[in-house]
C-alpha cells in the first residue's frame, strides 16, 4: 500500500469513530485533495466505508469514513513452551473468539505442534462461519529467539528441531495468505503499545516473566528487534548466583526468578520442611507447578511469597539498570509468573525505584500488562496487520501477496 494511503488508514483506524474529510486533513496536514484521492482508494478496496453525514458547521454536511474492521480476518497464534493460544480477529486486531491449549509441548518437535495449531485456528474458523480465503495474515508468537526477517526460529535448547525450521511453508500449505513469525515477548508488547496509543507512549518495556524472562522494547514507536533480531534477552543477565541455567551459564536471572526455578525452589524447600503448604501440596501431588506456587501466595504462606519478594527483587535490580539505560515512559509486567499479584511488582517496583536515576524514574510508570494472557494473540494480531497493509493490493480487492 502507498505510504500515504497507509497514513490516512491509520488515521481513520485510529480514530475509533467516523471521520470527515476535513478531518483528516487536520489529523494528517494533508491536503483536502491528497486526502480525497486516497480515501478513494481505501473505499475501492473496502478497507474504508461510508457512514452516516455528519454536523454541518455551516454548508453542506461532511461525508464521514470509518475503518472497515470486517474486510478480512486475521488467525493469532501465542505459543508458550507447554501450552498455546490461539484466536481469530478482526482487522481491529479484536478478538473474536479464542481457544487455548494445555497439552502442546514444544519439545514434541514443529511438525506435532504446528498441525494441533493448525486443527485449533480450523476449528475455531468453522465455529465462527469464516472461510480460509477471508483470513488475510497469520501471526504467531514464539517462546525463543526468532529470526524475523526470513521468518525462521533460531536455536534454543528447549525447542529441539525448530531451529530454522521453515514455519511459512508449513502454512503455505493450508492458507493462501502470509505467515509472521516474531519472539512472542515482542508480539506481546505490540499489543500492549496499540492499546497505548491514545496516551502516545513511544518508549515503553514490556517484561514478560513466565518460564523464561524476556523483554520486548518499544523505541521511538517502532519495536527494536537488534542487529540479529534477538534484541531483549534480559532473562540471562548475570545477577551473582551460582544456579545453573539451560543456556549453559550459571547467574542468570531467569535461573533465579523464571517460572520453572522458583517452582523447582518452592519444591526444594517443601521437601525440607520449610513450608507445611507447599509440603502438602507437594505429598498430593508429587510434583509442585507454578500454579502450586501462587496458590501457596494467595494463601499467605510465608515462604512463598518470601519466594516471590527475591525474585521480584532480582528481576527490579536488573529492570533498575534498563531503566536507567533506556529511560522509559512505561514499564508493563506480563507472563505467567506474574499473575501471582502485587506481592512480585511491589518487590520490582521497590527495587527498580530504589537503584534507579530520579530523573529517569520521574514519570515512569510500572504497571501489570493491559492486555494479561491475551497480549500475546492480541499482539500477534498487530504484528500481521502491520505487515499486510505493507503489501500492494491486487485487483483492487482485499487480496495480499508476500513481499
Amino acid at each position: 500500500m502507498p505510504r500515504v494511503t497507509l497514513e490516512v488508514l491509520q488515521a481513520i483506524r485510529r480514530s475509533r469513530k467516523p471521520v470527515s474529510k476535513a478531518e483528516l486533513v487536520r489529523l494528517t496536514n494533508y491536503s483536502l485533495a491528497t486526502i480525497t484521492e486516497h480515501t478513494e482508494i481505501l473505499l475501492r478496496n473496502h478497507l474504508a466505508l461510508e457512514s452516516d453525514r455528519g454536523p454541518s458547521t455551516g454548508g453542506r454536511k461532511p461525508q464521514l469514513l470509518s475503518f472497515n474492521a470486517e474486510a478480512g480476518y486475521i488467525a493469532a497464534i501465542d505459543l508458550e513452551s507447554t501450552h498455546a493460544g490461539v484466536g481469530i480477529t478482526d482487522l481491529n486486531c479484536n478478538i473474536l473468539i479464542s481457544e487455548s491449549s494445555n497439552d502442546i509441548d514444544v519439545a514434541a518437535g514443529p511438525a506435532a505442534v504446528l498441525k494441533q495449531i493448525k486443527d485449533l485456528v480450523l476449528a475455531l474458523l468453522r465455529n465462527k462461519g469464516i472461510e480460509r480465503s477471508q483470513v488475510k495474515g497469520i501471526g504467531m508468537g514464539l517462546p525463543g529467539p526468532v529470526e524475523y526477517s526470513r521468518g525462521l526460529p533460531a536455536s534454543l535448547s528447549i525447542m529441539p528441531g525448530w531451529d530454522r525450521y521453515p514455519i511459512r511453508e508449513f502454512w503455505a500449505q493450508h492458507f493462501e495468505c502470509p505467515l509472521y513469525v516474531d519472539n512472542n515477548v515482542h508480539t506481546m508488547a505490540l499489543g500492549e503499545q496499540m492499546l497505548e496509543q491514545d496516551s502516545k507512549v513511544d518508549n515503553l518495556i514490556f517484561l514478560k516473566i513466565g518460564n523464561g524472562i524476556g523483554a520486548g522494547i518499544i523505541c521511538n514507536g517502532h519495536i527494536y528487534r537488534g542487529s540479529t533480531e534477538c534484541a531483549g534477552n534480559v532473562g540471562h543477565i548475570n545477577i551473582g548466583h551460582d544456579f545453573l541455567c539451560y543456556c549453559g551459564n550459571r547467574g542468570c536471572l531467569e535461573a533465579l526468578a523464571g517460572g520453572r526455578a522458583i517452582a523447582a525452589r518452592a519444591e526444594q524447600m517443601a521437601r525440607d520442611g520449610q513450608s507445611e503448604l507447599l509440603a502438602a501440596i507437594l505429598a498430593e501431588k508429587k510434583k509442585l507447578t507454578l500454579a502450586d506456587v501462587r496458590k501457596a501466595v494467595e494463601e499467605s504462606d510465608p515462604v512463598a511469597v518470601e519466594l516471590m519478594r527475591e525474585g521480584g527483587t532480582a528481576i527490579g535490580n536488573v529492570l533498575a539498570s534498563l531503566v536507567n539505560f533506556f529511560n522509559p515512559a512505561l514499564v508493563l509486567i506480563g507472563g505467567g509468573v506474574s499473575q501471582v499479584g502485587d506481592v512480585l511488582l511491589a518487590s520490582i517496583r521497590q527495587a527498580v525505584y530504589q537503584r534507579s536515576l530520579p530523573l529517569t524514574t520521574r514519570n515512569l510508570s510500572i504497571q501489570h500488562s493491559l492486555l494479561g494472557e491475551q497480549a500475546g494473540i492480541v499482539g500477534a494480531a498487530v504484528l500481521t496487520f502491520n505487515e499486510i497493509m505493507h503489501m500492494p493490493f491486487v485487483n483492487r480487492e482485499l487480496t495480499f501477496t508476500y513481499k
